[in-house]
């Protein structure tokens, strides 16, 4: 048989192999584009990293005015992340030089990240694998909010009192309440964080009636012409919360004829902050 046929031979095996090779390399640096279970703010991802596949590469969209959080998890001390911005091209964290194992960012703009979780390959032996998972988070104030909580008054008493906590992962406490027409709603914030607001909307006619945010004011009431609904609603900013803060609050709602002067205000309050006029 002809020297020729093998040379071809071995030649087109070599190609083939190449490009078997080529593609399995471009299939592993391609990055995993991480996906929400319908209904869900959190996916994880996991893996194992090696000497010889040090870091693996993934990539999350994040809506606008969401938060992006980041845990990683992992028994490997020497596992680590960095986060890029892709719209800028700028990397925003790296865990090898802040120590973090969780991190979060909020987005006033829609914003792709790139992340990358690696092992520093000289902490490896050559046969040892660490195995990480990593959590990926995007939430919004709407994704974080507690079921209503319905307020009731006793009789003959004018005023009603409800006692919370916010933190960073749950940052907005509601409630509801119905007002009889002819009467006057009062509503009042009392905390010891400037932070903390309320908003209140009118779910009869679908008005929204007061942030106090905006007003910077820390009470709010109407005269109620006719018997309408209202949903009440306490919130931080969880960019304004560190870890493991949490903050207590009472609201304060009253409801007395419109007439008649204002009745005074619960005699008991939980927190530590002054009670509102």
């Amino acid at each position: 048989m002809p020297h020729s046929y093998f040379f071809r031979r071995a030649l087109s095996l070599s190609v083939g192999l190449a490009a078997a090779c080529m593609s399995l390399s471009t299939l592993a640096d391609t990055p995993v584009a991480v996906t929400f279970a319908a209904n869900s703010v959190w996916a994880q991802e996991v893996g194992n990293l090696t000497r010889s596949d040090d870091s693996l590469d993934y990539t999350v969209a994040v809506a606008a005015g969401k938060t992006l959080q980041l845990n990683l998890l992992s028994r490997n001390p020497n596992v680590f992340f960095k986060v890029k911005d892709q719209s800028d091209g700028k990397v925003v964290l790296d865990t090898r030089k802040t120590g973090e194992s969780t991190w979060s960012t909020p987005n006033a703009t829609a914003t792709t990240y790139a992340i990358r979780v690696y092992i520093d390959s000289a902490a490896l032996k050559f046969d040892n694998t660490a195995k990480f998972a990593l959590q990926i988070g995007q939430y919004g104030a709407e994704d974080l909010q507690s079921p209503a909580t319905a307020v009731t008054f006793e009789p003959g008493k004018p005023w009603a009192q409800r006692d919370g906590i916010l933190d960073a992962g749950a940052p907005v406490y509601n409630f509801t309440v119905a007002i009889a027409a002819g009467m006057t709603i009062k509503v009042n914030l009392v905390s010891s964080n400037p932070e903390l607001h309320f908003r209140v909307n009118d779910k009869t006619h679908d008005k929204k009636l007061v942030d106090t945010s905006a007003t910077g004011l820390n009470t709010w009431s109407e005269s109620v012409a006719a018997a309408t609904n209202y949903a009440i609603q306490v919130y931080v900013d969880p960019a304004a919360m560190s870890s493991g803060q949490k903050e207590r609050f009472a609201l304060q709602v009253g409801q007395y004829s419109s007439g008649d002067v204002q009745p005074a205000k619960p005699a008991t309050v939980t927190t530590t902050a002054p009670q509102a006029d």
